[in-house]
């Protein structure tokens, strides 16, 4: 995402674990105060791996790159500790830390193409109690900053070395990190920025020339190929629609319909209200563990249509190709169907915007339906080579259609009803 012209000599890259977008301004601000002349670019939230794997998606060619990442370890179970607060089911967030742990480090392992300044930051000084967790944050921090040492090329900065030189008090903020996706409040991200600007000359340097084009798609190809993703989608029972709502009200990212307020009897509101309507459920589940239920489709079939309600897909699978053989999937049922085109309404929040870009991308038509909403719709014939042809690593996809399992069940209409 890059903020500045392209014509910068060297660029200074900013990656976290949390909401990247909210440091983007205090850097901008202390980059040009400090006259340092330096490009400024972002790595899109939910796109870390991706980028780790892939950073010709945000790094250019033969332009001399400082890559900043900042973690914090608790982020990488924020969806658990948002849906359920954590503590309400310690077993189930302890397995998920050991399992989001296992894979960052896998694809720490596979990165070879940057050099990379990391900061681990603190976990449980912002908006979440992590002390359930006990000593499982400590390790899994150990673990990642072990990882990074042993590659001999990144640069780790300890936090304590941070407050030592800045002498800051008030580095967190937990109403922020609640509503901003970001830890840090206002005089803490000043401080990151001063800090680490001042750094500059000690940061590796990354440099990606024209031999070295497809190592980062190699990289990301075989980390996916290695997942052993698998999916099962199913019909939405009626005991299953609370378990929805929980997730619709904590996803932000890839949701069709943003910013809306999801009370009980919506899907069941949904599916009645449209022509034979239907509403299917996914499930993930590769070779780190079982996500469960963390998606939702919604439609109706009239003639040669299918009106897709709603659609969305929680964080945690986001990146694995899911989405992809998840759209895949809805091409193959509208031509099922003698549907010859797939209308998806769409309306943009402050995080959707790949969802848009990828409809963007797909759609035969693009219609204003009213202010901030829009319509996109896909011709189906043709569809799942298009989607194919959108996703970083196709084979993965592919692979992932290929073992697919479809649940046939009663339908949600017919189960409520």
């Amino acid at each position: 995402m890059p903020l500045t012209p392209s014509g910068s000599a060297n660029v200074l890259v900013l990656a976290s674990s949390f909401y990247t977008a909210a440091l983007e301004r205090p850097f901008s601000e202390v980059l040009a105060r400090e006259h340092k002349g330096l490009g400024l670019s972002s790595v899109p939230y939910n796109q870390l791996h991706t980028f780790l794997l892939e950073p010709s998606s945000v790094v250019r060619e033969n332009t001399p790159t400082s890559v900043l990442l900042l973690l914090r370890v608790e982020d990488l179970i924020r969806f658990e500790l948002s849906v359920s607060g954590g503590a309400k089911a310690p077993d189930a967030s302890i397995d998920a830390l050991r399992q989001r742990t296992e894979e960052f480090l896998s694809v720490l392992s596979r990165v070879s193409r940057l050099r990379l300044t990391v900061s681990i930051c603190p976990s449980g000084r912002a908006a979440y109690d992590v002390s359930f967790l006990g000593n499982g944050v400590r390790v899994s921090e150990f673990k990642i900053a072990a990882e990074l040492r042993r590659q001999q090329r990144h640069s780790v900065i300890g936090w304590q070395e941070l407050e030592s030189a800045s002498k800051l008090q008030g580095w967190f903020n937990a109403s922020g990190d609640r509503l901003g996706h970001v830890p840090f409040s206002p005089e803490g991200m000043s401080a990151l920025a001063n800090y680490f600007v001042g750094q500059l000359d000690r940061m590796p340097v990354t440099l990606l020339s024209r031999n070295t084009g497809t190592s980062g798609s190699t990289d990301l190809e075989h980390f996916l190929s290695t997942l052993n993703t698998e999916i099962e989608i199913a019909p939405v029972a009626a005991q299953e629609e609370s378990k929805i709502l929980d997730l619709l009200r904590h996803t932000t990212h890839f949701i069709n319909l943003a910013n809306r307020k999801w009370e009980a009897g919506a899907i069941q509101k949904l599916v009645s209200g449209a022509p034979n309507g239907e509403a299917w459920t996914i499930r993930v589940r590769d070779r780190f563990g079982d996500y469960g239920l963390c998606g939702v489709i919604t439609f109706g079939v009239r003639e040669n249509l299918i009106e897709v309600g709603l659609w969305f897909l929680t964080c945690p699978v986001l990146g694995r190709q899911v989405e992809y053989a998840f759209l895949a999937w809805i091409a193959k049922v509208a031509l099922e169907r003698g549907a010859r085109h797939i209308d998806i309404p769409f309306v943009p929040g402050r995080d959707n915007q790949n969802l848009e870009s990828l409809l963007t991308n797909l759609a035969e038509t693009d219609s204003a339906r009213e202010t901030n909403s829009h319509s996109f719709r896909l011709a189906a014939p043709g569809l799942v080579d298009r989607v194919l042809a959108q996703a970083p690593s196709p084979e993965s996809v592919k692979a992932i259609v290929n073992q697919l399992r479809t649940v046939e069940v009663p339908l949600f209409r017919k189960a409520v009803t």
